[in-house]
């Protein structure tokens, strides 16, 4: 045998057989590299087309129809979506997902040869906050062009977005120019240092990233995973409150809102913000160039007089001893200033801002004494640096007027000075320019009479430069048509809402008299309407508690309750704390009542069952009162929802060594029967016995109408063991019984 037919090994070898002339080359009947990509790419899509389809059959929506996941820095997250339909039909709306910020708007995707249309920028001024578009400056230029020139068609679209800084705004514009705009009108400027702690984390992500995470939220996929990570505790929404703004809804509370705490003092930022404030601004001007649109500024104004400043610190450089020095000066200027000792306050004022000029609470006193005083000069000057020094500068500070008015100069656009408008108002009215709550609810938003001033200054400009025909005007009686048509939309109730509303962002900021004022005025305004008492007895009740009365605060709390017998509905945004407040002044001092402070407890939980902190409440309460087989669920409960609840882990730890038997895991079922008015009536515990029947096992309570505890048992099993206390409608004990396994061991009527 040749060696050629053998391996190394000695086994046979199999040469290749030579190729047939007729066959292919063994390489063409490969998979062609093109084959193998196309079939590497197709594969994940079409999993993922079938996966989206089968989403969408459970019904799932992609995220983005319901919210927007980086609350507006994505520019692929618009502002208007269209309707269905031929291009020439379609509808612009405001999308779904971008209405928690921006009002419900609507109008022609594309414009009619006679139309013009205007745009309306800035921030929740803009908006028409604490109302909404209706009573805004855009919603009086929507109904008074018309009536100055009937022979145009006026579009007016209110795009004002709470809470939206200047450079966002221009990042709105990116869209709105594609929308053949004739004009925008644009007011910006108190929301600048809000955006900067507000929305860090999303500014910080690199804006490739914020698309691309903007265009996964479009898909069903994306939804399922992050409800999935979610409920697993892992996804980064989980454990972050979501960005919240200074004059969202009152539902809103504030609660996600950045603290006054995340403040300080920072000149290098306030430079860097200022200088951004003036690219922004001329960044809209060249949009708007682009597409041969005008501009018209607004100069941002501000409540002066009747706004105290939201924080105040020392100047850089004071050392301990004058730090102190200026809070002993101030202590005694307050003093005198209540005593009306107008000039010895000042003196007081006056050597304490020698030591510290930067104080804005300083300033502000100043500003107040000095006004007192008829010194209207100086104390606008003291008012203007008293928001100027404002740790929380929540109000456009006095350059940012002088950058509007510079940019309008430099690019040849106009504006209209409501600063200085204002001003002139005040000086003519009041005979001093220090404007304040004469035309604005609070700090920033004006008054609906603020509003009115604005659209028809607004509008004689709009003339003065003929964007409406010459020999066009608007007339006293043409103004006074319109603001009763738009003032006839505010019923009293609304108009109370806005005004807690208000009073809930001073809440916040710890400016309880102010907070108090409004809430007071709301309820004045809206009666006996629902949610306005509620959430304004809210607010009245924590200032009560802040200024250690809590008798005022019981009173308040007890005729809110008798006016709204349903306030423990969870519609209603502060009935609960309500009730938690109610249950918490009980339990303290003077009172110690703390049967009534459990049924207050056992109540809010029926309605906010995995709140942690009222397991806590109900649990501690129990266990003060020995009841340690009904504490120990409820104190497990709170840890099982929060594990980071010391104050439930403190008290089961003192509990556990005096249990004496195995206890159950979970809380008793809560059963709650209503009055018609759906205010609760009884309110029970209960669990099942060997046989499945559902047996009270806890407390059993009763509540008069008017809110009012009426009968307290405790039970156990089914059986009466430990306190029965009844109650008159006014809250005086009427009996008390001590039960023993069912058997009463005495009983003290009366008492």
């Amino acid at each position: 045998m040749s060696k050629l037919n053998r391996s190394k090994g000695g086994k046979k070898h199999n040469p290749e057989p030579l190729p047939d002339s007729n066959s292919p080359p063994k390489e063409s009947r490969r998979t062609p590299l093109w084959q193998a990509v196309l079939l590497f790419v197709a594969a994940p899509v079409v999993f993922f087309l079938l996966l989206e389809g089968c989403l969408a059959l459970f019904g799932l929506k992609p995220a983005i129809q319901n919210e927007d996941p980086f609350v507006g820095f994505a520019s692929n997250v618009p502002l208007f979506v269209a309707s269905a339909g031929g291009e020439d039909r379609q509808l612009m709306t405001t999308a779904p997902n971008r209405t928690n910020f921006f009002n419900k708007q609507q109008f022609a995707r594309t414009k009619s040869p006679e139309a013009y249309r205007i745009f309306c920028l800035g921030g929740s001024t803009t908006y028409g906050r604490p109302y909404d578009d209706s009573t805004s400056f855009p919603g009086y230029l929507r109904e008074l062009l018309p009536a100055v020139d009937p022979g145009k068609k006026w579009e007016v679209i209110n795009a004002g977005g709470i809470s939206y800084a200047s450079y966002r705004v221009a990042h709105l514009m990116e869209e709105l120019v594609n929308y053949q705009p004739d004009l925008f009108i644009i007011y910006t400027g108190h929301n600048e240092f809000l955006e900067e702690r507000t929305y860090k984390k999303i500014k910080e992500i690199p804006s490739a990233v914020r698309q691309v995470a903007a265009l996964l939220a479009r898909t069903r996929t994306w939804s399922a995973m992050q409800a999935s990570l979610q409920k697993l505790d892992i996804s980064p929404r989980s454990s972050e409150a979501k960005p919240s703004n200074l004059a969202g809804e009152v539902n809103a509370i504030l609660d996600n809102s950045i603290g006054l705490e995340s403040y300080t003092r920072d000149e290098s930022l306030k430079t860097n913000i200022l200088e951004h404030y003036r690219l922004s601004l001329q960044r809209m001007v060249a949009m708007a160039r682009s597409v041969h649109a005008q501009v018209l500024f607004v100069t941002p104004a501000s409540n002066l007089k009747d706004c105290s400043p939201f924080k105040s610190e020392h100047g850089s450089g004071l050392d301990q001893r004058e730090q102190q020095q200026v809070k002993e000066l101030l202590t005694r200027a307050i003093k005198e200033f209540q005593q009306n000792n107008l000039n010895a306050a000042l003196q007081l004022v006056e050597s304490a801002a020698r030591l510290d000029p930067h104080h804005a609470s300083l300033e502000f006193l100043r500003g107040k004494l000095l006004f007192e005083l008829k010194r209207f000069n100086d104390a606008a000057t003291a008012f203007r640096q008293a928001r100027d020094e404002d740790i929380v500068p929540l109000r456009a500070l006095t350059p940012m007027r002088h950058v509007v008015l510079q940019v309008a100069e430099k690019q040849q656009v106009e504006v209209v000075d409501y600063v200085d408008l204002l001003k002139r108002l005040m000086l003519q009215g009041k005979g001093h320019a220090i404007p304040g709550r004469e035309y604005f609810l609070d700090h920033v938003h004006p008054t609906i009479e603020g509003h009115k001033i604005l659209a028809v200054a607004l509008i004689n400009k709009m003339i003065e430069k003929e964007m409406v025909p010459p020999g066009a005007r608007v007339d006293n009686a043409m103004i006074a048509a319109v603001d009763r048509k738009i003032r006839s939309r505010i019923d009293a109730a609304r108009h109370g809402y806005a005004l807690a509303n208000l009073a809930r962002v001073f809440s916040w900021a710890g400016k309880t008299s102010d907070a108090e004022r409004l809430a007071r005025q709301a309820i004045e305004v809206a009666g006996d309407d629902g949610p306005v008492v509620i959430n304004s007895t809210s607010i009245l009740v924590t200032a009560s508690l802040k200024k250690g009365q809590p008798q005022r605060a019981l009173t308040q709390i007890y005729s809110a309750l008798e006016k709204v017998p349903d306030a423990t509905d969870r519609r209603l945004t502060g009935a609960i704390d309500l009730r938690l407040n109610l249950g918490k002044i009980l339990l303290g001092a003077p009172y110690h009542e703390r049967e009534k402070a459990a049924a207050n407890f056992l109540l809010a939980s029926s309605y906010l069952p995995d709140d942690d902190h009222i397991h806590d409440l109900f649990g501690t309460v129990m266990a003060m009162r020995d009841r340690h087989r009904i504490a120990y669920p409820s104190l497990q409960k709170a840890l099982t929802l929060n594990p980071q609840n010391t104050h439930a882990q403190k008290t089961l730890e003192e509990l556990r060594p005096q249990l004496k038997e195995k206890l159950d895991e979970e809380p008793a079922e809560i059963v709650l029967d209503s009055y018609a008015s759906s205010a609760p009536r009884r309110i029970v515990q209960v669990r099942p016995d060997d046989h499945g029947r559902q047996l009270p096992d806890g407390i059993e309570v009763e509540f008069y109408e008017n809110g009012r505890l009426k009968r307290f048992l405790d039970v156990e099993r089914g059986i009466p063991h430990g306190q029965q206390i009844t109650w008159d409608k006014d809250g005086k004990i009427v009996s008390r019984v001590v039960y023993r396994q069912g058997v009463p061991v005495n009983n003290d009527a009366g008492t």
